[in-house]
């Protein structure tokens, strides 16, 4: 059906015998639909109102009634709305219906959201007026706020627990992976994603164990949990680089079951990270302050220095040629000297300083006075300059002639008005101040003043009333502001026509161009039959219509129930309702509907919410009511039926339960912490979390009340702020101590999808024991250090001191075999022989712990190193070795490698020598190979020698450590010692695979060098 002129109504109302049935039930539908519903005429007034409208604006009926739209519309409303009705009257389309959202203003002053849509009255193509149907979208936007709100909540809580490094992870009943977010990927390299749906036994079993130093232990703890239903408090493991580039770090784990919601029968695991990395100290670095003459050298510019009060200090070349004075009779004088007198009166130069403190930086123009009292045209900057304490000492002053450009701007100005003059449509132009400049012959004319009686007048004054205009206010001012072109178009009452300006503004006004564009309105046109406005409410393509008799056979239904079921009017016109094919097959909601029918025929209003199918399989969800429609002497004579789809409703709905659902579980399971939602009033809406355990605050009682109630003054000082600030849109973090622990607190806003900020969200962590734990830390690194350094003065102190008696033991150890070597029998020969050799066994063993205990002080640079030639040099060195064990010894291609060349050499050396000296009866066979490891290398020397028992694997490393006898095995304990510790200065590891007989391998790492290809 149409609103427009010429459709026909007959098909509807062919069953009445006069129009006062017809208009009988209009009214009846008017009255009992649930939408607002008015008429206005051509000029906007109202001609009709239904009771929704009355209710919903405050006014009676009869206050309505006739008075213009804008008593409960805005202005801008309005004006979209007249623009479309124009643009529909030239352009006319049977059915298109303008859809607006708008406000109205109640009595009370009051606004209401509303979704409003217009459908025109045209009469032979003549416009009559409009009718608009109102629909209250408060209750609309309240679900979506809601639906925003939690999601957002959920996703600030998420996101605050990603700040904190914490991994989650939800199981359901079954012990399948509900949830895991991203922290949990970036701690074991597992795409948290592709996890939801895996049963948590067999992640554990197949990959998770093996990210973890003891294995074995953490499955069996975390399984027996899950057996037991027990929890979990904290567990602490090491992940370890499993080949896959895990990055070395210690983890708490934590699980406890979920008792109710959505996941109750499962369980919530939380992974955090526990690792006390140093803060590293910074090097504070004192600026000095610098101030070079250099700009002596500059003549283009006066640059000289103020101090605070404004006496001068410094004078350049520049000023000297620009001012005339020379430095010696300028210097201590006050540079007001240099202002004209009325700058002087008028307080000028103090401004400008004062001006330059607040602002930074002051710039002017205007004219200044030379020495031999000639004026120029200058542009001057004063700087403030402050010491590095930010105590303000002076100024710096920049002044340059700019006479010569200010003179062709005065002949610019005077060729512009010439132009100006000959300019034939309404023209004048503003100054800054908005004064009129120039105001041309049309122009005077429009606005009904000469040219005299403006220039110099401002224009609010000449035109008050235009203050209260918003439409001209605002231009002008958004032009001079934003320096970009604005435009209005309004009817002016006080010179009587509609006014078209346009503004082009300059750094020195605004030039307005205007016209008069007039348009008289035609006049209020006859009301369009009652028939016409009974179809635009009937056609409306948001609501679902139908009219029923009273026996529930159809007489119409609208368009838009009608594309519900992809079939034609005509069949299910004359049809019962209940088996129409809105329906379906089931008996269940036919029988329903039959009931709402029979109920609404006895008088009854019938609300209902039913999930209905398409014939496409598509499902959905109506929402309506059955209305009965009586006549004058209230007898039921036939029943509306409106209904609109509230799927998307009903999903949203489902969505805000879920989300709810979703971030309250995490919130009340957060680990040793408390996390709260808050909204601008700082009332909490949601209070919980472990961290309640260890202070006095019950959750449940902290919800819905005030900040400022729960929490002692001191606390408050501390969190008012950060609270604040994610209200302002900001993230903060905040320490403090409660209850006799240590706290982190973090802060961030919560934004709808507009951006806007409407509450805020906090997470408190409890790192009272992290704490703790850093500051013994850092006493016992402290100690240990303090204890390093005193062992390496005590070693080399020592192995130095101890040289110069070896050496005279060793000395008179000769002189007695060199003079008295005849005269000895059998015992003095092999007692001397075991004297040599312990002075020369005490030499090597006095060698040894000096370079041990220079590892770390005498070492050259780290930088990068070849390993391929180190390797060559050492086997070189034990080439007479080689040879005479019949070794043989194979490499691959080792890498460059960041280290001391010198200290690696050593390391070399002694592996080799020792897989040399350690073969057993067969010769030697040795390897040497490298392999990446992530950002290192690891150097590994095979052989098949002898080999070390397991239980000895970590001894061999320790200072003076032998396993064997130095009968069977020369040595003297310190060479691995050395090389752990040379490969610990290198920030790598050393360590030793081997069985007794099978050989062994000794590997090492080194810092790779990223330009090698292996």
């Amino acid at each position: 059906m149409s609103t427009r002129a010429g459709a026909d109504g007959g098909a509807f109302w062919g069953d009445a015998d006069d129009d006062d049935v017809a208009l009988h039930r209009y009214r009846t539908l008017v009255n009992t639909i649930d939408d607002g519903i008015y008429q206005v005429d051509t000029d906007g007034r109202f001609v009709a109102v239904n009771d929704v409208i009355v209710e919903a604006t405050g006014y009676t009926r009869d206050e309505l009634l006739g008075e213009h739209v804008s008593l409960v519309l805005a202005d801008s409303d309005i004006e979209r709305i007249e623009r479309e009705i124009s643009s529909q009257i030239g352009a006319p389309n049977e059915d298109d219906i303008a859809t607006f959202d708008i406000t109205v203003r109640t009595v009370d002053g009051d606004t209401i959201p509303y979704e409003l849509r217009i459908n025109l009255l045209l009469e032979d193509g003549t416009f009559r007026g409009s009718i608009g149907v109102a629909r209250n979208r408060t209750e609309e936007q309240r679900r979506q706020e809601s639906l925003a709100s939690a999601v957002e909540s959920y996703d600030s809580i998420t996101s605050i627990i990603d700040k904190a490094d914490i991994g989650v992870c939800i199981l359901d009943e079954n012990c399948e992976i509900a949830w895991a977010d991203e922290t949990i990927e970036q701690y074991f390299a597992l795409d948290h994603e592709r996890l939801v749906g895996r049963n948590n036994r067999t992640v554990i079993d197949e990959t998770l164990k093996h990210r973890f130093a003891d294995a074995d232990s953490f499955a069996e703890t975390v399984l027996s949990s899950y057996d037991d239903d027990h929890y979990v408090d904290r567990l602490e493991c090491r992940v370890v680089d499993d080949g896959t580039d895990l990055e070395d770090r210690w983890l708490r784990y934590q699980s406890k079951p979920i008792e109710s919601g959505e996941f109750a029968g499962g369980r919530v695991e939380f992974y955090y990270d526990i690792t006390d990395q140093k803060q590293s100290e910074e090097d504070l670095e004192e600026n000095r302050e610098a101030f070079q003459s250099l700009v002596d050298a500059v003549e283009e510019y006066a640059i000289f220095r103020l101090d605070a009060d404004g006496h001068v200090l410094t004078w350049n070349r520049g000023a000297r040629t620009l001012k005339g004075y020379d430095r010696k009779e300028i210097v201590g004088e006050h540079f007001s000297t240099f202002y004209t007198d009325a700058d002087r009166a008028a307080n000028v130069p103090e401004q400008n300083l004062e001006r330059a403190l607040e602002t930074g930086s002051a710039e002017d123009e205007g004219w200044r006075v030379r020495e031999d009292g000639t004026r120029f045209w200058a542009n001057v900057t004063i700087t403030p300059v402050r010491d590095d304490n930010g105590t303000h000492r002076g100024y710096l002053k920049v002044t340059r002639d700019m006479t010569d450009r200010w003179e062709r701007e005065q002949e610019l100005e005077s060729e512009l008005q010439r132009i100006l003059g000959r300019i034939s449509d309404a023209f004048y132009a503003v100054d800054d101040e908005f004064r009129f400049t120039h105001v041309n012959e049309r122009a005077a004319e429009l606005l009904q003043q000469t040219e005299e009686e403006l220039l110099g007048e401002q224009l609010w004054e000449v035109f008050p009333d235009l203050r209260d205009l918003d439409e001209v206010w605002d231009a002008f001012h958004t032009a001079l502001e934003t320096q970009e072109p604005t435009s209005y178009e309004l009817y002016y009452d006080t010179l009587d026509f509609r006014v078209e300006a346009n503004l082009y503004p300059s750094e020195t006004g605004i030039s307005v161009y205007f016209r008069d564009v007039t348009e008289r309105r035609e006049r209020e046109q006859e009301l369009e039959q009652t028939e016409r406005r009974f179809e635009a409410i009937f056609e409306d393509p948001n609501i679902l219509v139908g009219l029923l008799e009273t026996d529930g056979m159809v007489l119409d239904i609208n368009g838009t129930a009608m594309e519900y079921i992809d079939a034609d009017l005509a069949d299910v016109t004359g049809e019962p309702f209940w088996e129409t094919p809105w329906w379906g097959e089931g008996e269940d909601v036919r029988s329903s509907v039959r009931e709402w029918t029979e109920r609404a025929a006895a008088g009854e209003y019938v609300n209902f919410e039913a999930d209905l199918t398409r014939p496409d399989g598509e499902q959905y969800t109506l929402n309506g009511v059955f209305r009965p429609v009586t006549n004058d002497e209230g007898d039921v004579v036939s029943i509306v039926v409106s209904d609109r789809d509230v799927t998307e409703r009903k999903k949203r709905e489902r969505e805000l339960e879920e989300s709810e659902q979703r971030y309250r579980t995490l919130a009340e399971h957060f680990p040793n912490g408390v996390v709260t939602l808050f909204d601008h009033d700082l009332e909490y809406t949601l209070v919980a979390g472990q961290g309640f355990d260890k202070i006095p605050v019950d959750p449940a009682e902290a919800e819905g009340e005030q900040f400022d109630d729960v929490w002692p003054e001191e606390t408050i000082d501390t969190l008012k702020p950060a609270l604040q600030a994610a209200l302002e849109g900001k993230e903060r973090t905040v320490e403090l101590e409660y209850a006799g622990r240590e706290w982190v607190l973090y802060t961030v806003p919560i934004t709808d999808n507009r951006g806007d900020v409407f509450a805020g969200v906090s997470m408190a962590h409890d790192i009272t024991e992290r704490k703790e734990y850093q500051r013994r830390l850092e006493e016992t690194i402290d100690r240990l250090e303090e204890s390093n350094r005193r062992l390496e003065q005590f070693a080399y102190a020592a192995s130095h001191d101890l040289q110069e008696p070896l050496r005279m033991v060793s000395s008179y150890l000769q002189l007695i075999e060199s003079r008295y070597g005849d005269e000895l029998d059998e015992d003095g020969e092999e007692f001397l022989a075991f004297a040599v050799d312990g002075a020369d066994r005490m030499r090597d063993m006095i060698d040894g712990l000096l370079a041990y205990s220079r590892v770390e002080t005498q070492g050259d640079p780290i930088e990068p190193v070849d390993l391929d030639s180190v390797l060559e040099s050492v086997l070189a060195d034990l080439q007479l070795q080689i040879e005479e064990t019949d070794a043989e010894i194979t490499t691959d291609t080792l890498p460059r490698a960041e280290g001391d060349a010198a200290q690696l050499r050593q390391v070399f050396q002694n592996l080799l020598s020792n897989a040399l000296e350690y073969s057993g009866d067969e010769p030697p066979r040795v390897s040497v190979d490298a392999e990446r490891r992530g950002r290192e290398w690891v150097i590994s020397v095979h052989d098949e020698g002898i080999g070390i028992d397991p239980d000895d694997q970590e001894r061999v490393f320790e200072v003076f450590q032998r396993l064997h006898s130095r009968k069977k095995y020369s040595g003297t304990g310190i060479g691995l010692a050395l090389c752990q510790r040379i490969i610990e200065r290198h920030g790598g590891e050393i360590w030793v695979d081997s069985e007794p007989g099978e050989g062994a391998t000794f590997s090492f790492t080194l810092p790779a060098v990223d330009d090698f290809e292996p």
